[in-house]
C-alpha cells in the first residue's frame, strides 16, 4: 500500500477488527462440529477459544509490514473455516 503513515494504520486496525473477527467467527463456527464433547460445551469451547483467535490475528496485524499478506492472511482461512464449517453442519457432523 502506498498511502501514508496514517492510512497505513487505518487500514490495520479495520483489518485488526473485521477480518479478526471474520476469522475467530468462522473458527467459532467450524470447531464445534470437531470436538468431541457435547454440544452445549463444544459451542462454549469454541466461541472462548474464538476471542483468542481475534486477539491474536489482531496482534499478528501489527507485526507483518506487508498488508496484502496480512489480508489474505486473515481473509482466505476465514473462508476456508466458513466453508469447513457449513459442510460439517449440513453432513450433521
Amino acid at each position: 500500500m502506498t498511502g501514508g503513515p496514517g492510512q497505513r494504520l487505518a487500514v490495520r486496525v479495520l483489518l485488526a477488527v473485521f477480518a479478526g473477527y471474520a476469522l475467530a467467527s468462522a473458527f467459532a463456527m467450524a470447531l464445534p462440529s470437531l470436538l468431541p464433547m457435547p454440544r452445549a460445551q463444544a459451542v462454549l469451547t469454541a466461541t472462548l477459544l474464538g476471542f483468542v483467535v481475534h486477539l491474536v490475528a489482531a496482534l499478528w496485524v501489527f507485526t507483518k509490514p506487508d498488508l496484502r499478506r496480512v489480508a489474505a492472511g486473515l481473509l482466505l482461512p476465514a473462508v476456508l473455516l466458513t466453508a469447513l464449517g457449513l459442510a460439517l453442519q449440513r453432513t450433521g457432523a
